[in-house]
């Protein structure tokens, strides 16, 4: 009997199968892996290449040095190891080869995070002088290792548990484990963990329409300079090919002149990069930069993760057309989140005007790095993976790394936080008070005025993932916090994604019909928990902490509760709204709380006075709102011809929008009128 491994290899020779003739333990010299160029690496060496497994050749090692878990293994290391490490090495590989032949098809960053966990369990029991197998059979070690481990490890030895339990002790363990007793305990830390565990923090409005704007400027000056820019890069190209050939090539005769010769020093100068330095390699970095740019827009209106956009293909713009004649644009890429690893397509929902606009602007630099390596990206299904849209620009024949065909190309890999400060200055905006109030509304159990991150007067720190949640949020959020720009910004945006990601939609279910698999990878998901999120905060908004009178059916409702102190807590809400027994969304006189479709209301009406004149009981109203309104109308009214159909039907609903106006008036002021509140 041969065993196969389990996880999936993108195309790579893996590890040789397991004969069963070697009973439980693998030879010393079977072969556990193979690097990108093939070159074999038996179970006898301490670290196993697994770039190769890697859904883009990042580069990635399991390493056996435990004993230096946070650089991983020190030079000296791999001379000193005693007899008694390698003892506990030879234990680990053990482990390890049960994950990689029996586990469920573990990712290649999950087998190097579950190897990660052992190197813990080789610390603890070379503290206390025993081999692991004296852990993994005590009772008492187990539950003391289990203890000392930190919360962020505690869940990954659950899951090494529950699949050491799962395997033979006989054929395939070879020892019986430990029952622990302290399961419960771990159980409650991992909960605990969960429970104060931070959330990624939406951006407050004002931040998040300035970045937009920001970056919106950022994309203008880019498209600007793009000519001035490209052609001194082919410039450089081909002065360098000749110098090379001449053997005459010096940088600092080559650079300065072509930035000079495209007018580019304000331009370089301006993004915070020196003169003085290597020119050569100032263009490279603002092709990089130009790059950082391109993908943080393509976060901002798509809402993918950072390795989704990272190694999105330079072929990624997919435009199809809906039965309704309206055109959608989609972005195609790789997504390997919850998937154990395996590359599956999908497509991000963004638009023409802004998510488009980045990805063509990225080409044309990308470009320049494929033609420096003689090679033209190519669009079929068999090669479209290979050419990355952020192509690393050490790949110019100025940079460090050199093209080899065999290998995957790699991606610029630079991360926002390790941008120039004078990009973070251009893009993000200084936090005030404002912006902090306003994080508390939208989470007024979390101490943010404590945490160093979100100081007042320091500028806001990005991560992509903030631009995600803050997607899924603020596009189905309403009436929490004034949005009036912000909608403005996304009104495209958030409404292809609501046709899209939306409950109910046809063409939603079209389009995650061709990947059903991976529906809970993709960001329909968090577009779904960001309806309930923005739907709980604006219940607690407008009517947990609302301080007016409310009316209508539900308003009362509500009122009565918070007059005898019954007022659900943040947990009931979520709670009832996940369960779909409770719903709200605002509206112009208040809100409504009716879960599901409504079937009262007729045609399209944009104020729903029928709510508020026939006592809806999903009502929340509220005079406040009221009195916005009917200003409103009276202006409309004033633009439609005098005595036809559309005058007498806005005569009627201001007249009943006055009446209710009066019923809704504060007790305190009975006699006073609302603004606006009369008309011709």
């Amino acid at each position: 009997m041969r065993i196969d491994v389990q996880f999936n290899l993108y195309g790579m020779q893996g590890p040789d199968p397991w004969d069963d003739s070697w009973a439980i333990q693998l030879p010393l010299d079977h072969i556990i892996c193979r690097d990108v160029d093939g070159t074999q690496h038996s179970v006898s060496e301490f670290i196993w290449p697994w770039t190769a497994y890697t859904k883009d050749q990042g580069k990635l090692a399991l390493h056996y040095y435990y004993w230096n878990q946070k650089t991983g293994p020190a030079r000296r290391d791999r001379l000193e190891v005693s007899p008694e490490r390698e003892a506990r090495i030879r234990e680990l590989q053990f482990l390890m080869t049960r994950q990689i032949y029996y586990g469920n098809e573990n990712a290649p960053r999950t087998l190097e995070s579950k190897l990660q966990t052992l190197h813990f369990l080789a610390r603890f029991a070379e503290a206390r002088s025993c081999t692991i197998h004296d852990v993994l059979t005590d009772t008492s070690l187990l539950d003391a290792f289990g203890a000392s481990l930190p919360v962020s490890r505690v869940r990954i030895w659950m899951v090494w548990i529950n699949f050491l339990l799962q395997l033979d002790p006989a054929t395939q363990l070879g020892f019986t484990l430990a029952k622990p007793k302290g399961w419960k305990a771990l159980e409650r830390r991992v909960k605990d963990g969960c429970n104060n565990a931070r959330q990624h923090a939406p951006l407050p409005t004002r931040i998040y329409g300035g970045l937009i704007n920001n970056l919106s400027a950022e994309l203008d000056d880019i498209e600007a300079h793009a000519p001035r820019l490209l052609a001194a890069l082919r410039d450089a190209l081909k002065e360098h090919r000749q110098a090379k050939a001449t053997q005459s090539f010096h940088d600092i005769n080559v650079g300065p002149a072509l930035i000079d010769k495209y007018g580019l020093g304000d331009y370089l100068t301006r993004r915070g990069f020196s003169l003085r330095t290597r020119a050569l390699a100032t263009l490279s970095g603002a092709v990089s930069e130009i790059f950082l740019v391109c993908k943080l827009q393509i976060h901002v209106f798509s809402g993918m993760r950072h390795d989704e956009a990272r190694t999105l293909p330079f072929h990624c713009m997919v435009v199809e057309k809906g039965s309704h004649g309206r055109t959608h644009s989609l972005i195609a890429g790789i997504t390997t989140k919850f998937n154990k690893g395996r590359r599956l397509r999908t497509h991000w929902v963004t638009t023409d005007r802004e998510g488009f606009r980045a990805v063509r602007l990225a080409q044309q630099f990308a470009s320049v790095v494929y033609e420096s390596v003689g090679i033209t990206p190519r669009k079929s299904d068999d090669h479209n993976d290979e050419f990355p849209l952020f192509p690393s620009t050490d790949y110019l024949p100025w940079g460090k790394t050199e093209y080899e065909p065999e290998r995957r190309m790699q991606t610029a890999l630079k991360k926002l936080n390790k941008a120039k400060d004078s990009l973070h200055a251009r893009l993000f905006p200084l936090i005030e008070d404002e912006d902090i109030a306003e994080l508390e509304e939208i989470d007024p159990f979390r101490a943010w005025r404590d945490e160093n991150e979100f100081a007042i007067g320091q500028r806001w720190s990005l991560t992509t993932h903030q631009l995600r949640r803050s997607l899924a949020i603020y596009a189905n959020a309403s009436g929490l916090v004034r949005l009036s720009s912000l909608r403005r910004q996304l009104q495209h945006i958030t409404r292809e994604m609501s046709l899209l990601y939306g409950r109910g939609s046809t063409f939603c279910k079209n389009f995650i019909s061709n990947d059903p698999d991976g529906y809970k990878t993709h960001i329909a998901t968090e577009w779904q928990d960001g309806t309930v999120e923005a739907m709980m905060l604006s219940f607690e908004h407008d009517v947990l902490n609302c301080k007016e009178q409310m009316h209508g059916g539900a308003g009362t409702y509500f009122q009565r509760q918070k007059e005898r102190g019954e007022v659900m807590s943040r947990e009931d809400v979520a709670k009832q709204i996940k369960a779909g027994k409770l719903s709200y969304q605002p509206g112009p006189l208040g809100g409504c709380t009716k879960t599901g479709g409504c079937d009262k209301r007729k045609g399209l009406p944009l104020i729903d006075i029928s709510c508020a004149t026939n006592g809806c009981k999903n009502l929340v109203g509220k005079h406040s709102k009221l009195i916005k309104v009917i200003p409103l109308l009276c202006a409309a009214s004033k633009h439609v011809t005098q005595n036809s159909i559309e005058s007498e039907i806005l005569k009627e609903e201001l007249e009943a929008l006055e009446r209710v106006e009066r019923e809704w008036r504060p007790r305190a002021n009975p006699q006073g009128n609302s603004t606006g509140a009369t008309h011709a």
